[in-house]
């Protein structure tokens, strides 16, 4: 069936079929046109330090920061300093490398100018300072400084304990008493002798425990020094990402409403368009369903008429025999191929000669 025949068969069909796409399109452009325009924000931002000087490191970088930009702790951060929803940030926030140079681009789309351009800074912001780890290198100094002090106390009052600041210098001064002593011997210099290396052996333990503590503390000052050295690199490491450099421009343009309209009208249109077509082939086999079926005469195979013979048992019989074959064949349905004429009109022929064979025997 032709297509503007079947179109023409079905008017009203055809004329709902095809408004329904023009509808669907108009509603959704009455929606569409009513939307509040949305803004991007762009920030190009520079890889700090000495991560630039390597393509290699830049790439592990951006490839860092973009993981660290989208995860939780950022992105929750974010959306309590500016409000927005976290599921808003997690589908709008996008990090990409500017080629193979060592820029790369921080972009958010939202509703409302003044909103897009703090969560480009917000999201910058935190993400540099987890990536750089300012919080944590300030803790582990802090914890240096404190295993630092516990060290000097702790020699502090183990000097208070055993009376003296530094016990070898008392052992030094004791044997040069002990030494004078048996070079120049005096009366009662022996017992003298002996009382003072009594003393002077007293020393050695505490000389020893003071080691100990000299040690713990000389290896808390090292540790302090280099806690140090790390939390001042990584606090010029976040100035610098935090420094205006860095953030080489930040820019916030209106996105085209056209785009998004012109999409919606042709989705719109598109499953309008499916839905008339579907509509004209659902009443397309319903008129079927309903229309009577034609009727189709069926061909009878002629039969030659059989002459009349006198009454008796066998020619009854015979003529009985005739007439129900004649009417099966009647009631059968022949088709119109000529080996089934020539089958039918050899059986006839063979009819023919039964019926004179019986009236000649008679």
């Amino acid at each position: 069936m032709e297509i503007s025949h079947f179109l023409r068969a079905r008017p009203w069909a055809s004329v709902l079929a095809l408004l329904i796409p023009l509808l669907a399109a108009g509603g959704a452009y009455y929606v569409l046109k009513d939307q509040p325009p949305r803004y991007t924000a762009t920030a190009t931002v520079s890889v700090p330090g000495n991560d630039a000087n390597s393509a290699s490191r830049v790439g592990l970088f951006v490839a860092d920061f973009a993981e660290l930009a989208t995860s939780g702790p950022v992105l929750n951060e974010v959306a309590a300093g500016t409000g927005e929803s976290r599921t808003e940030l997690e589908e709008n926030v996008v990090v990409a490398r500017i080629g193979q140079s060592s820029l790369f681009t921080v972009a958010y789309t939202g509703e409302g100018r003044t909103v897009v351009e703090p969560v480009v800074r917000g999201v910058i912001t935190s993400t540099f300072n987890n990536l750089v780890q300012v919080s944590d290198s300030d803790a582990e100094l802090k914890a240096a400084q404190g295993a630092y002090d516990a060290a000097v106390a702790a020699r502090t009052a183990y000097q208070d304990q055993i009376g003296t600041l530094q016990p070898d210098r008392d052992y030094t001064d004791l044997s040069a008493r002990i030494r004078g002593l048996q070079i120049t011997p005096v009366f009662g210099s022996a017992a003298r002798i002996a009382e003072l290396s009594a003393q002077r052996d007293a020393l050695v333990p505490e000389i020893r425990q003071m080691e100990v503590l000299d040690q713990a503390v000389q290896a808390a000052a090292s540790q302090r020094d280099q806690a140090a050295q790390d939390a001042a690199s990584v606090q010029r490491a976040a100035a610098e990402a935090q420094s205006a450099s860095t953030i080489q421009d930040l820019v916030v343009v209106a996105d085209s409403t056209l785009a998004p309209i012109l999409q919606g009208v042709g989705v719109a249109a598109v499953a309008g368009l499916l839905v008339g077509l579907t509509l004209l082939l659902v009443t397309h086999r319903v008129h079927r369903r309903r229309s009577p079926a034609a009727f189709v005469p069926r061909r009878r195979i002629p039969t030659a008429p059989v002459p009349a013979t006198e009454v008796g048992p066998a020619r009854v019989e015979d003529t009985t025999a005739s007439s129900d074959v004649a009417r099966s064949d009647e009631d059968e349905d022949v088709s119109p191929d000529p080996a089934v004429d020539a089958a039918a009109g050899g059986a006839t022929a063979s009819r023919q000669k039964v019926v004179s064979g019986a009236r000649n025997s008679d």
